[in-house]
């Protein structure tokens, strides 16, 4: 198996697999989607809410607030053995909000206003809205972010997207070509080009495999498929952790498991040898 890397910047990485399946290449992506763990804010401490904004609807927006995330520094709290699940300094963390609207002036609640105990977390944007607050209003609270994975809720998942497709190439029957470059006017991505009557992708990476090059064939001379075992993946993080490392947390995972699965697979083997005899 070979990988190429062909973009990484921001929270964006693409890269081309070779060699795999599709199998294993979807198993990575759902790791990711799914098991990869960041923090999130899963419990809230309301101490004063005098806004419109109902006590619940301020918990749900706090918990959906992607928070950056030392993926190595917690135990996921579903997992962790000092606490059982209800949070400690292991598998959790708190983060205060106390805004106040003075005067007679209006006050937007912004994610900047949520202070963390470590420097290290905070959320990724200074501006998403929490609520707007009128003249002498307030809220004061504490939130308490927990590790967890996207299988138990969406806000745990890094990803905005996580997806793979096929690579492309040109299945043609040259004799069949007239040239009439039908093919390269369907394609609404204008990476097709036709020379001596071959057709040829000028840019396989943005290739949809939509077909319509394939359906404009009015001679039947060309069909679009892919190149076995290769594929184009692109994920891209909300920001919590790096793709490099979601990525990377993700292999660890299926690593594990693979373990895991041949270590009780032993386990059950010896078992029937034992009844056997």
């Amino acid at each position: 198996m070979d990988i190429e890397v062909i973009e990484n910047k921001d929270n964006k990485l693409r890269f081309i697999i070779r060699g795999s399946n599709y199998t294993f290449v979807n198993g990575l992506r759902r790791t990711i989607i799914s098991e990869v763990p960041t923090l999130a804010i899963e419990d809230i401490i309301l101490v004063e809410n005098t806004s419109p904004v109902l006590d619940e609807m301020v918990a749900h927006t706090l918990g959906l607030i992607p928070l950056t995330t030392p993926i190595d520094e917690f135990t996921v709290a579903s997992e962790c053995k000092n606490c059982d699940g209800e949070g400690c300094q292991f598998c959790s963390i708190a983060l205060t909000l106390e805004v106040e609207a003075a005067g007679n002036e209006t006050k937007m609640v912004y994610s900047k206003d949520l202070i963390s105990n470590d420097d290290k977390i905070k959320p990724i944007s200074e501006k998403i809205p929490i609520a707007k607050l009128g003249a002498g209003q307030k809220i004061t609270l504490e939130a308490i972010a927990m590790m967890g994975r996207g299988k138990e809720h969406a806000k745990w998942s890094p990803v905005v997207t996580c997806s793979y497709r096929y690579y492309p190439q040109v299945n043609q029957d040259v004799s069949k070509c007239t040239g009439c470059m039908e093919c390269v006017d369907a394609c609404p991505k204008n990476i097709l080009e036709v020379k001596k009557k071959v057709v040829k992708l000028t840019n396989p990476l943005e290739c949809l495999l939509c077909d319509l090059c394939t359906n404009a064939c009015s001679y039947d001379s060309l069909k679009m498929g892919n190149v076995e075992g290769d594929f184009i993946f692109l994920l891209e993080t909300t920001g919590v952790v790096s793709p490099i490392e979601a990525f990377k947390k993700a292999t660890e995972i299926l690593k594990s498991k693979a373990k895991d699965f041949e270590n009780e697979y032993k386990v059950a083997l010896d078992k029937y040898s034992k009844k056997k005899k």
